[in-house]
């Protein structure tokens, strides 16, 4: 066979960025396999912060996470709140003492918390507690990698206005510390009460290293509801933080949505040349929320293939999480995502009032894979017309990439090998390199390639003992990949 010789430019240039099966954008053919939603698992020990001590009342919410490099420690912003329900005149009022408090959370490894002695508050009579001041709190807050001013590494932005308001206004804070904020001085920055309305719940991206903008998501439907009736989600983007455009919706219900669906939000995480968006799905009817997981490549247009919870609410009424469950962005550390939530098992004053001291608000935490939220699942294969010699392939599904165009020498891969309560036998993945025209290519073909046997995030593809491909680095090829018992997330060359 002669050697691989194809000079064409690829249609589809990758580059070294890793490169996942959430869309068909790269997928040519699929045989015996299927996509899969794979839920968070949460942890054993959830709720992970709960209401402990007398100046947390009965309620605890996701404030802000963070991950310090510098001490190398997470930190948590969380609230705190004791809520109180009475009846009057017919209906039910709700009170929050102490709403708007806010206390820190540390930790080491972003599953186990503790509360540190901050020393800054007095609450009856003391100072031993984790009470931050006020001083130190902005309401939506990021770093901004942009900043070339150290005294402006942090943003954060306070909201006025509430449902009863015609409008709504942000003012823009600069931190170099988390803690000392000075406002910016033509606050506010962001104004909706002359044309657009209130918005609903809202979250700053900060900024958004695709689109090179940055971004900020909230409910778009002014509160006065918008088309269809439901509440939607919007965008709206700015060059420097300060002049944003007008929102535009992005994202709202279809004719594959329940009757009563809403979108509450959307918490979005650029992730390897990607958006990973959790959408807060709304029943209005049973009065619950949980995170739909959602994908875009522009930012703009939402992929909905997995229209299933991401972390699925507490089964039992006593967990903490049965009815809300407040997803916030996704955070990748340590080869693990990590996605901290606020869950409650109440929504409605009526409920509150129903459960009374049953009532619970927490904060919890779900743990996915590396590149996990979607997998490429495959079983053995049913092939029957097989190539003289190649028999041995009706064992295995198969996936059959686009052509594309690479930078790198090495091909890496994500896999997972079977689980034994799937009741499989033991995992192999082999891959061929391919012409543009599936034709095969001496020395990377089905008997050459080394089978990958193990569970890694990081395995290295290799052919007779060696994985150099720098001689396709520049040209176009395709990748087939072989595979049974396993789950493919995602490849990458480097």
């Amino acid at each position: 066979m002669p050697p691989y010789e194809v000079q064409s430019v690829a249609l589809i240039e990758i580059g070294s960025r890793k490169q996942f099966f959430v869309d068909d954008y790269l997928i040519e053919s699929m045989s015996d396999c299927t996509t899969v939603l794979n839920r968070a698992e949460k942890v054993e020990h959830n709720p992970i912060v709960r209401p402990e001590h007398p100046w947390e009342g009965n309620d605890v919410g996701m404030g802000h996470v963070m991950w310090d490099d510098e001490q190398g420690l997470f930190t948590m912003r969380y609230s705190t709140t004791k809520w109180a329900v009475s009846q009057g005149d017919g209906e039910v009022i709700v009170e929050g003492e102490g709403a708007g408090r806010t206390c820190l959370a540390t930790s080491r490894d972003g599953i186990h918390w503790e509360k540190p002695v901050v020393g800054e508050v007095e609450f009856e009579g003391s100072k031993d507690n984790n009470i931050l001041p006020p001083e130190w709190l902005m309401g939506y807050t990021y770093r901004d990698p942009n900043a070339t001013d150290q005294a402006k590494r942090y943003r954060g932005h306070v909201r006025t206005g509430d449902t009863k308001s015609p409008g709504m206004t942000f003012d823009l804070y600069f931190s170099p510390d988390f803690k000392t904020w000075t406002p910016y001085e033509h606050n506010p920055i962001i104004d909706t009460s002359p044309r657009i309305g209130r918005w609903g719940p809202t979250d700053f991206m900060g900024w958004d290293p695709i689109r090179r903008k940055y971004a900020v998501h909230m409910e778009n439907c002014l509160h006065r509801r918008a088309p269809l009736g439901k509440r939607l989600i919007g965008r709206s983007e700015s060059d420097d933080g300060i002049e944003w455009s007008e929102p535009e919706t992005i994202l709202l219900p279809d004719r594959l949505d329940p009757s009563d669906t809403e979108f509450y939000d959307l918490m979005v995480s650029a992730y390897e040349g990607m958006y990973v968006g959790l959408l807060w799905i709304f029943s209005t009817t049973n009065m619950t929320h949980h995170p739909e997981a959602v994908f875009s490549r522009d930012g703009i247009h939402y992929r909905r293939d997995y229209r299933r919870p991401f972390i699925e609410r507490g089964s039992n009424p006593a967990d903490f999480d049965s009815v809300s469950l407040y997803a916030d962005a996704p955070i990748v550390h340590g080869g693990q995502i990590f996605t901290y939530y606020t869950g409650r098992n109440w929504r409605s004053p009526e409920t509150l009032m129903e459960l009374g001291d049953r009532s619970k608000g927490a904060i919890g935490l779900a743990v996915t894979r590396l590149d996990g939220f979607v997998s490429v699942d495959g079983t053995k294969g049913r092939a029957t017309d097989v190539p003289p010699g190649r028999g041995q392939i009706a064992e295995y599904s198969e996936l059959v990439t686009r052509s594309f165009g690479f930078t790198g020498s090495e091909l890496h891969l994500n896999v997972q090998a079977a689980l034994q309560q799937w009741g499989a036998g033991p995992c192999e993945i082999r891959v061929e390199v391919l012409e543009p025209n599936h034709a095969y290519i001496d020395g990377y073909e089905f008997d050459d390639a080394d089978p990958i046997t193990t569970d890694s995030i990081d395995h290295l593809a290799s052919w007779k003992g060696s994985s150099d491909l720098s001689r396709f680095e520049g040209k176009t090829i395709k990748l087939r990949f072989y595979f049974k018992n396993a789950k493919l997330y995602s490849f990458r060359f480097r």
